[in-house]
């Protein structure tokens, strides 16, 4: 089974997991793919660089709390929804400076050396860092702010805790990821217009005149749901309509 996880199409795959929410720059797979990120990568140091069984299990769990962090703040905003109007010239050009990227990891990596970890893994974790910084130069959301962080914090977690297995380490890079997730939520929600104090006309029945309104995570979770089935409702439509149309 170490095999496996050793292997360098596990090690594509889990690369391609890390830029793929870059190129698309959707919350909805940002997040996912973060934590796909961080599943392959605790599987691979606890099954080939022998970190003690109860750690990498520790790695995921706070990755998904800080994730959850991230969605709860996302829902309270206009982020949920996600406008997708003009974005194909902001993939083009975040495809290629992956692509430059890539290439750039793959001539430098030979020389740079890191101990104890074999020659894929190390291109892996360089990646890693490389798309992370990407990340954090393109945007201009502390979403995609946050996005960026916890991606670097992974390879970064995983190389200290095959260098020093202790607790206290993981531990501390443990807090210091919860840390990261609760600022950049915390900037998220500042940085909303739609949070912003709207004031409500007088004939609203919930709350006194002149008292002002805020969204709160039920509301974003609709228009979550709804966006959700729109998006399979226009899918399964295309493809029956392109169905009808072979036949």
């Amino acid at each position: 089974m170490a095999a496996f996880w050793a292997s360098v199409p596990f090690h594509v795959v889990l690369g391609l997991a890390a830029c793929i929410p870059v190129v698309l720059w959707d919350w909805r797979v940002a997040l996912p793919g973060i934590l796909i990120v961080q599943l392959g990568t605790s599987a691979l140091i606890g099954a080939v660089y022998g970190l003690p069984a109860p750690w990498p299990a520790v790695h995921l769990g706070i990755q998904v709390l800080a994730c959850l962090i991230l969605l709860l703040s996302i829902l309270q905003t206009s982020n949920v929804q996600v406008r997708n109007s003009g974005e194909f010239s902001s993939r083009l050009f975040r495809l290629l400076v992956l692509g430059i990227a890539a290439l750039l990891v793959w001539a430098a990596s030979e020389g740079i050396e890191l101990p104890l970890v074999e020659d894929a893994t190390k291109v892996l974790f360089i990646w890693f860092a490389a798309v992370a910084l990407i990340t954090l130069g393109v945007t201009e959301s502390a979403l995609f702010g946050g996005v960026g962080l916890l991606l670097w914090l992974i390879p970064v977690q995983a190389l200290l805790s095959i260098l020093f297995p202790l607790p206290a380490v993981i531990v501390l890079l443990g807090i210091l990821q919860i840390l990261v997730a609760l600022a950049c939520s915390f900037l998220l929600l500042a940085e909303d217009d739609a949070l912003t104090l709207t004031e409500v006309p007088s004939t609203d029945p919930d709350l006194a005149p002149g008292g002002y309104r805020r969204h709160s995570i039920t509301s974003g979770a609709k228009v979550l749901g709804y966006g959700i089935g729109y998006w399979m409702y226009t899918f399964l439509y295309r493809r029956l309509k392109t169905g009808a149309r072979n036949s």
